[in-house]
C-alpha cells in the first residue's frame, strides 16, 4: 500500500517552516565533524526515503505503513540529473510530479538535532543497467498530477507509485519493486483510521482498501537494494 497523502498540504507548510534552513544545512554540514558526511556523494538513481512530519496526514501514512524499525518513511524521492540544474530530487508532492533542489527536500523534516530524517538506498549493481532508462521515463513525467485518491490504474502518481512505475518501464519490464494489497486501517485497531475516512469522505469515494499499490515503508524494505547513507547522523 502507499499513502503520500495530500503533500500539496504538508510541502507548503514545511517550506514555510524550513526555507531559510536550504542556505544554513550545507554550511552545517561542511563543519560537521562527521567525515562520512565528506565523502559521501549521491548518485542518480539514489532513492532518499524520508520521515515525513507535520500533518495529521503524513502520521496516518506512518501509522498504517510502518514496522518496527528506528525510522518510518512517509515520502520517497530519487535523484536525477537535470542538464539546465545539476543533480536535483524527482518526486510526487504537492498537486504533481516536479523535481526540487536537494537542500529543500532535506530541509523538509529535521530531527531533535536539525538534521535531515533521510535515509539514501542505492540499486544493488545487478540493477543499476535500469536506471538511466528510468531516469528518462520518470523525466517526461514531470508535471503530471499527483495521485490523490492513489489507484495504480489512472495517469496520476503518488510519491512511490512514481518510483514503481520508473523501473516498471525499465530494463526488460520486469518488477523492480512488488505491488501488495493496499490497507488504510490502524494496525492496531484493525479498523479504518479516522484521518483516512475523512480524507476519502471529501473526495466522495470508497477507501480503495485491498487495491494494488506500493508505499515508502514498503519499498524501504526491498532486498533489491542498499543502504548506503543517512542524512540524519
Amino acid at each position: 500500500m502507499h499513502f503520500i497523502f495530500n503533500h500539496k498540504q504538508i510541502m507548503n507548510a514545511c517550506i514555510i517552516r524550513y526555507s531559510f534552513l536550504a542556505i544554513v544545512l550545507p554550511i552545517l554540514f561542511s563543519c560537521g565533524n562527521n567525515s562520512s558526511q565528506k565523502s559521501f556523494e549521491l548518485q542518480a538513481g539514489d532513492l532518499l526515503f524520508q520521515d515525513l512530519e507535520g500533518s495529521s496526514l503524513s502520521d496516518a501514512i506512518e501509522e498504517v505503513t510502518a514496522e518496527e524499525k528506528a525510522m518510518s518513511f512517509s515520502h520517497v524521492g530519487i535523484a536525477i540529473q537535470m542538464d539546465d540544474k545539476g543533480l536535483m530530487i524527482l518526486e510526487a508532492i504537492g498537486d504533481r510530479v516536479q523535481v526540487n533542489e536537494l537542500d529543500l527536500f532535506l530541509t523538509r523534516s529535521l530531527n531533535t538535532d536539525r538534521m535531515p530524517k533521510v535515509l539514501v538506498a542505492r540499486l544493488k549493481d545487478q540493477h543499476k543497467y535500469r536506471i538511466k532508462e528510468a531516469l528518462t521515463y520518470g523525466e517526461k513525467l514531470i508535471g503530471m498530477p499527483y495521485d490523490h485518491m492513489y489507484l495504480m490504474s489512472d495517469s496520476s502518481y503518488y510519491c512511490s507509485e512514481l518510483i514503481y512505475e520508473m523501473f516498471k518501464h525499465s530494463g526488460d519490464g520486469s518488477e523492480l519493486f512488488s505491488l501488495n494489497p493496499m490497507t488504510f486501517k490502524d494496525a492496531k485497531t484493525g479498523t479504518f483510521h479516522p484521518v483516512w475516512i475523512e480524507y476519502y469522505k471529501k473526495l466522495g469515494v470508497a477507501i480503495p482498501e485491498g487495491q494494488p499499490g506500493c508505499n515508502p515503508n514498503g519499498m524501504s524494505e526491498s532486498k533489491e537494494i542498499d543502504w548506503v547513507f543517512d542524512y540524519s547522523k
